[in-house]
Formats: C-alpha cells, sequence, structure tokens
C-alpha cells in the first residue's frame, strides 16, 4: 500500500513537471487537451504546434520524449515532412555520466572485484546516450569487447513516465474524437513495450543472436555475446573488426557496390523471410569488414513481422502487380483498423496513384518516391498503420538512403524481386498446401466428433416440436427493457438463418440443411 502511494505522488509531481514544460513552450492549449493543464474552452491553436517548440518539449522532457520523438521521425504516415525533419533532429546523445556514477551499476552485476575479469578497461566511455553507456574492454584472454552499461536509476523514470504518458493519451483520447482515431494508447504501448526491450540488455544480446544465426547463413556478421558477463544491466560483446560504415571512405565505386548489395540483400531477407530484422540499419550501425564484408551493431531496436503480417505484404504487392485496386483498399484500410472513409474515393486515388508507376520497370522505382504519396494519401484519408510496419517502413526507408549514398546507380527495389518470388513460392509452396489442408482436417475431425450430439438434439428437435434455449439473465434483462420491447426478434433470426445456411452450402450440405430446418421450425412457430 505504501509502494503505491509513493508511485501516485511521484506521479503527481511528474505531472506537475510536465505541466511546467508545456508552458515554458508555449503548448498551453495542448496541455489542457491532454489533461496536463486546466482546461481550455477553445481548441487548441494549430500555430500553437509549431515543429521547433514540440521538439524542444520532448527534449526538455527527457529520454522518453527523445526516444518518442525519434519514433515519430518514422511516422510519415502521420505527419509532413517540416514535422519528420524537426523530429529527426533529436539525437540520443547526452553528457556521460563520470565512470564513479556508472561502477556501481557494474558492481551490482560483477561484485565488486570485478576487475580481475579484464586485462585493461578504457573508463572514458566511447558514446553515451539517454540508456547506456558504451565503453571497450580487453578480457583476460585478449578478445576485445564492447560493454553497454545501462544508466543508474534509468529504469523506474522511464517506467513511470510511460505509465504516465499512456495515461494521458487515454484521456485525450475520451476528450477528441480526432486524436482517438489515431489510436495514442495503442501506439505508446508499443512503444513502451519496445522501449523496455531496449531497457534489457540481456534481451538486446538474445536478439543479436537471433537475428544472426539467420545473418550467419547470408555471410553476415554479427557480435558474438559474452554471456557469462551479461545480464539486465550490463552487455558485453565481441568488437567487430572493420569500421562503421559511417567512417568508412567511399573511394571504390565497385566495393561500394558490392557492399551495397550485400547490405540490401541482407536487410530485405530479414524482413520479408526471416521476420524479425535490425530496426534501425543506419550507417553508424553497420561495420564494413575485410573483403566488404557486412556486419550488423546494436540490435536495441527489433522489428517484428508476424507470418499472418507478412502474408498480407503478400497479397498487397500481389493486388498492386495485378491493378486490383480493391484489394489494395482492403488491405489498407485493414491495417488501419476499417474506419470510416469514402472508400469509393480512396479507390479512385489509389488507381491513380498506381497508374504513375504503372509500366515502369522496377529499377525505376525508388521506395522513397512511393512511400511519399502512400503516406500523402494516408494521411489525407486520416489511416494509421499499425506500430509493426511503421518500423518496417523506416528501415526500408534507411535502408535505400544508405544504399543510394554508397552506389547511387544500385536501385534496392530491383533487389526486392528475386526475395519477393521466394516469398510467392514459400505461400503456394506444397508444404504451405499441406498445412492448409491440416487445419481444415483438424475442423473437420472437431465437426465430426460434436455430430452424434448435434444429430441427437435435431432428433429431439423433431420429436417433441419444442426446443431448449438457455437465455443468460443479463441478455433477458436487455431484451425486456422498455426500449426493445416493442422490437420484432423473430423475423431477423429467420433471416439470420436462412443466410447462415446459404453461406454453409457450399461448405456442407447437411450443416445446410439442419440450419434451413430451424429456420423453417421457426417461420412455423412465428405464424402460430
Amino acid at each position: 500500500m505504501k509502494r503505491d502511494l509513493e508511485n501516485s505522488v511521484g506521479e503527481l509531481t511528474r505531472l506537475a513537471e510536465l505541466g511546467q514544460i508545456f508552458a515554458r513552450h508555449g503548448l498551453k492549449n495542448l496541455g489542457s487537451l491532454l489533461g496536463i493543464m486546466p482546461v481550455s474552452e477553445k481548441e487548441p491553436d494549430t500555430e500553437d504546434l509549431r515543429p521547433a517548440s514540440v521538439v524542444a518539449l520532448l527534449r526538455d522532457v527527457g529520454p522518453v520524449g527523445i526516444k518518442l520523438g525519434q519514433l515519430l521521425a518514422t511516422r510519415s504516415d502521420l505527419f509532413t515532412q517540416p514535422w519528420i525533419s524537426a523530429f529527426g533532429t533529436l539525437h540520443d546523445q547526452v553528457e556521460p555520466l563520470p565512470f564513479d556514477k556508472i561502477e556501481p551499476v557494474i558492481v551490482s552485476a560483477w561484485g565488486s572485484d570485478w576487475e580481475r575479469e579484464f586485462a585493461a578497461f578504457e573508463r572514458n566511455p566511447i558514446a553515451s546516450a539517454s540508456i547506456a553507456q558504451t565503453y571497450v574492454a580487453t578480457l583476460l584472454d585478449g578478445s576485445e569487447t564492447i560493454v553497454k552499461i545501462r544508466r543508474p536509476g534509468m529504469a523506474s523514470r522511464i517506467e513511470a513516465d510511460m505509465r504516465l504518458l499512456t495515461r494521458l493519451a487515454g484521456l485525450a483520447e475520451r476528450r477528441s474524437s480526432d486524436i482517438a482515431r489515431y489510436r495514442p494508447v495503442e501506439f505508446l504501448q508499443t512503444f513502451a513495450k519496445n522501449l523496455a526491450r531496449e531497457m534489457d540488455l540481456a534481451a538486446e544480446a538474445r536478439a543479436c543472436e537471433r537475428i544472426g544465426g539467420y545473418l550467419e547463413m547470408l555471410g553476415v556478421k554479427t557480435p558474438a555475446i559474452h554471456w557469462e558477463l551479461t545480464g539486465l544491466t550490463i552487455n558485453v560483446q565481441e568488437a567487430l573488426g572493420g569500421k562503421p560504415a559511417s567512417r568508412h571512405p567511399a573511394t571504390d565505386p565497385a566495393g561500394n557496390a558490392q557492399f551495397a548489395k550485400r547490405y540490401a540483400d541482407a536487410v530485405l531477407r530479414m524482413i520479408l523471410l526471416n521476420g524479425e530484422f535490425h530496426g534501425d540499419p543506419h550507417p553508424g550501425n553497420v561495420f564494413w569488414m575485410e573483403g566488404n564484408q557486412v556486419g550488423f551493431i546494436d540490435f536495441g531496436s527489433v522489428g517484428f513481422l508476424s507470418g499472418a503480417r507478412r502474408q498480407e505484404i503478400v497479397r498487397l504487392i500481389f493486388a498492386i502487380a495485378n491493378e486490383q485496386i480493391d484489394k489494395v483498399a482492403d488491405v489498407l484500410l485493414d491495417w488501419a483498423g476499417n474506419p470510416l472513409v469514402e472508400r469509393a474515393q480512396l479507390v479512385m486515388d489509389l488507381d491513380e496513384l498506381i497508374a504513375e508507376f504503372r509500366g515502369t520497370a522496377l529499377a525505376g522505382i525508388e521506395f522513397a518516391a512511393i512511400f511519399d504519396q502512400v503516406f500523402g494519401l494516408l494521411r489525407d484519408y486520416r489511416l494509421v498503420l499499425p506500430p509493426d510496419l511503421a518500423i518496417l517502413l523506416r528501415t526500408l526507408l534507411t535502408a535505400e538512403g544508405f544504399v543510394r549514398s554508397l552506389a547511387p546507380d544500385y536501385n534496392i527495389a530491383e533487389e526486392t524481386k528475386p526475395i519477393v518470388m521466394q516469398l510467392f513460392a514459400e505461400r503456394f509452396s506444397i508444404g504451405a498446401a499441406r498445412n492448409h489442408l491440416a487445419k481444415v482436417r483438424s475442423g473437420l475431425l472437431d465437426f465430426s466428433a460434436s455430430l452424434p450430439e448435434l444429430i441427437e438434439n435435431v432428433a429431439s428437435v423433431a420429436r417433441s416440436g419444442t426446443i431448449q434455449v438457455s437465455i443468460d439473465p443479463a441478455s433477458l434483462n436487455h431484451l425486456t427493457r422498455e426500449g426493445h420491447r416493442s422490437t420484432p426478434v423473430k423475423g431477423p433470426v429467420v433471416a439470420a438463418l436462412i443466410v447462415s445456411a446459404a453461406l454453409l452450402a457450399d461448405q456442407s450440405l447437411l450443416l445446410a440443411g439442419i440450419v434451413v430446418a430451424f429456420a423453417v421450425f421457426a417461420l412455423v412457430r412465428k405464424w402460430n
């Protein structure tokens, strides 16, 4: 009980701090809409929401604000280019903590004699971010390592901020239907899960090993993890050879093209075939190794695509390729949660968009050009992509930008052709058909197991001329309320049974006949 009280007081204090931050940056109207400040009688002024002001506010909020801004920089389906550019200025680099502030984390994980594990440990960090600081160290066997250490006290502060932001988002959803359409609570819940994963340095190490196992088959290198020294707050991994691609001199056109091809192939195959992929493959997280070999580091940001989601992407690609515009609209609306929109106009706009690329060779198409127009269309119709697809698109755009900086004539879209064909082959393979048939067989077995009981119930109805019906008391109360007393019930029931029989006719004539029998019986009872 005491702990709950302490949490509540902490959140109230933090709420007051956020109110002061909003006021300091001139965003009082937005603060009132979110419930941070007194309610304003007027709607938030759009002039109040300037990109520079919001970015400054996020920077003042701290690590959660910076991480949130970095994620928003990937949401071109929500924001126009001035906003995306402003969010892109939020770099996750902060002043490093002195080593004496970091050492208690090390002692807690390894004990007071931790230095015995190392031949050398450089106490000046090579990188300092809002969540962790990174150091170089040498193990007793001479292995060069990278040591990532979480900043002290960061976990509880971030958890408190995320709880508070999610509650505020829920309040904003209830106050504004326009805000509710963008599902901010769902967005923040996904953001919180990803942030919690990033806080767990052991989870980052596990992701590195999982994805690294797949990349190894492609000839791509990832760091080995020293598990005896890795845990929740510290991650110790192999130091890759070579150097970050951001610092590699791009003076060899042939070598650049070779590296770009290997990098693009790895990114696309991670996404479309593996389903788990590096979520932020920018040049600083990519190593240029000997022989133009590719290496990936920093798996704190990871994207996931379920098998079902990948099949949806296949459906979308297939629909676009065959110019089935209605099916393209179906997929996009399904992803957006099927909001009410002018569907006919959306189909026309999609047809116009796809027509721009009709007849164009794949090598002549840029992802960035396509996505820019698609995102504009999504914003016009206020269709919001699911978070996993937002990460996917950010990854693709990052990859395309990096590839074009290395080899301007190389086109990453062309690289997708053999991978998409492999994805199609997997979908329509004998194994996939066998799995589908297995599901159908399982459903038939379940039905056959209940068939004797069903037939006995139908026979009982035929003998007695009555049907036993169980009604939930709450449902009965609902039906007997004043507003429902005059509502005809049997007609819709009969209609529903007839429609059900029509739908079942293709699957089972027996089931369709049984349903028709119930419909006839209900109809006779109605006339009586």
